[in-house]
């Protein structure tokens, strides 16, 4: 037992807490009701097919139908639901449901920790590198946030079951709760069939221990994967050339192993600014190192304990946690190796996207918890305990300074883009013209026609939007701006002017006689601009041509310094042709 003062004890609970409500806080604060590149089609366009759908066989087809390369049947469950709670759809609940899942994450790790018998101190680590920004393409974006918080927490959950299912018979009511579960997350994302793969790991070894009814629930399980996996891929169109990855396997073997390593080790990417190859050198040989510590635990004592059965433990929770941390490693790493395989031909910075990266800070979490699960000396234990905390308080605090300017700048561009969505038919990131704008539009349409779908109130110009698309108000002869133009964007930076401190959002205005469009800052988010709120030199924004109806557009800016907005105009014109 590790010996924890008496204080200590007592503040544990407000500790292990802190980063939860502090991660609580920040999805109250980022997240809006505005949907994102794929939730348009995931989110939308499925209600909008749904509910137009007559027959159960119609609305099960569309719960089913692929987007892109995966089935999301979870995330489709949740919008119905939320369409039968309120006959809306708000993107806010859907990322709050995401946080949920973290929750349920988190309990089942902490199933694990309190078989374990130490004090709640000791779990603090697990909750400092659980609830940070470093993933925040997953936690703010409703369509990760059903899918890469979903898969890993329903995973975890079925393999836990299956190592603690030790009735000894086949028949187990928590053999097939993991079943059920396991076929849920199989349909929720792609990697969710490597669950199957994670649970036949788990069955094997207790085949091995516990005789011949864990073979029939091996059997049973492998033959509903095959199934599972037939009927994920039939007619599935969309593969997204992952079929080209093993052509560059053949060509770029190195990377390909190389990206292994650093996907593990993606919690230690603390220079997330730089370039790839500087920035990718610490998360590299941080996997390397994990990979060696996992390797010595499964040498010294998850593998002998788990295949011979004359070293089998008389501890019966230690061995439903060697059982847990099997399946769960099998999870991580088959992940790992498949985006190792596939994901490298798209630019090896894909390795340290934040959409994945709640995958390495899990893979850290059960080395955590595996130390503690197999260290005896309570000397040794609370070595680990303290320096668990010490990293985990390191990668909170770093991944927060990095991560917090861009959560802001997503916000800024989200609202930008909706009000151009909205005034304009044009504005989540599809090119004028396209199918692909066409179908956004339609979509948009009937979403708020329908009524399910209302566009956000709570916009940081809200107060002035009626304003920004009023005729402009006669030029400011003394506001310049500098335009800088390329073949497929204007770069407009404000030039001489000086700029009030504490700028909380600024936006270039892009106004012609027709259509109003609003372009986020984008220097507003450099950490020293952030955090201490100096008053900046310039701003500047992009202008994207493929964005704006031909026409001559008058050029201006809005600004909300310190809650108070200032909107002014230059006598500068954009010709778009």
């Amino acid at each position: 037992m590790i010996q924890v003062s008496a204080w200590l004890r007592r503040i544990s609970p407000v500790l292990v807490a802190f980063p939860m409500v502090c991660f609580l806080a920040l999805v109250l604060i980022f997240a809006d009701n505005i949907p994102w590149m794929d939730d348009l089609q995931a989110f939308i366009e499925f209600l909008i097919e749904y509910t137009a759908a007559d027959s159960f066989a119609e609305k099960l087809h569309w719960l089913l139908v692929p987007n892109n390369e995966h089935r999301i049947v979870f995330a489709k469950l949740t919008t119905v639901f939320f369409y039968k709670l309120t006959g809306t759809l708000n993107f806010r609940w859907l990322i709050l449901v995401g946080f949920g899942c973290l929750l349920a994450l988190l309990l089942v790790l902490f199933r694990i920790f309190r078989t374990l018998y130490l004090p709640l101190l000791a779990f603090l680590p697990v909750t400092f590198v659980l609830f940070q920004p470093q993933y925040r393409l997953t936690s703010f974006w409703a369509i990760t946030a059903l899918q890469h918080q979903v898969v890993p927490m329903l995973a975890l959950w079925a393999i836990y079951l299956l190592a603690n299912a030790n009735r000894p018979t086949v028949f187990s009511v928590r053999f097939f709760g993991a079943i059920g579960l396991q076929l849920l997350v199989s349909f929720s994302n792609s990697n969710g069939l490597f669950g199957w793969v994670a649970g036949a790991a788990v069955l094997l070894v207790q085949w091995r221990l516990e005789g011949t009814n864990f073979l029939w629930r091996l059997v049973i399980w492998i033959g509903l994967g095959v199934l599972a996996i037939l009927f994920y891929f039939h007619d599935f169109a969309n593969l997204q050339g992952n079929e080209s990855s093993l052509s560059f396997l053949l060509k770029n073997p190195h990377l390909v192993f190389f990206a292994f390593f650093t996907f593990l080790g993606g919690l230690f990417d603390f220079f997330p600014t730089q370039g790839i190859v500087v920035r990718s050198i610490l998360p590299t040989a941080a996997g390397m190192t994990l990979v060696a510590i996992l390797f010595g635990l499964f040498k010294t004592t998850l593998l002998p304990s788990l295949w011979q059965r004359n070293r089998k433990p008389v501890d019966l929770k230690l061995n439903h946690r060697r059982y847990f941390f099997v399946g769960a490693y099998v999870f991580l790493l088959v992940n790992a190796v498949v985006i190792a395989v596939l994901r490298p031909r798209f630019g090896y910075d894909v390795m340290l996207i934040s959409n994945y990266m709640i995958y390495p800070a899990l893979f850290v979490i059960l080395l955590y918890l595996n130390l503690l699960s197999e260290t005896r000396n309570p000397e040794r234990r609370k070595q680990w305990m303290m320096g668990g905390i010490g990293l985990g308080a390191l990668v909170w605090v770093v991944m927060y300074f990095y991560h917090l300017p861009p959560l802001g700048a997503q916000k800024l561009i989200r609202q930008t883009s909706v009000f151009n969505q909205k005034h304009n038919d044009l504005g989540f990131g599809a090119i004028i013209g396209s199918a692909y704008a066409k179908a956004i539009s339609q979509w948009m349409h009937m979403s708020t026609q329908k009524g399910f779908y209302s566009y956000p109130e709570n916009t940081f110009y809200a107060p002035y939007e009626q304003t920004l698309l009023k005729p402009v108000p006669p030029a400011d002869s003394s506001f310049h701006l500098l335009v800088q133009e390329s073949a497929d964007e204007f770069r407009v930076i404000t030039n001489d002017w000086p700029l009030p401190a504490g700028i909380d959002d600024a936006c270039i205005i892009v106004k012609s006689d027709q259509h109003t469009y609003l372009f986020p800052a984008e220097n507003l988010f450099f950490p020293v601009q952030y955090y201490l709120k100096r008053r900046m030199p310039n701003v500047s924004a992009r202008v994207l041509k493929s964005f704006l109806y031909p026409g001559t557009y008058q050029l201006g800016l809005l600004i909300v310094p310190n809650g108070k907005a200032d909107i002014r105009f230059s006598n500068q014109f954009l010709n778009v042709r």
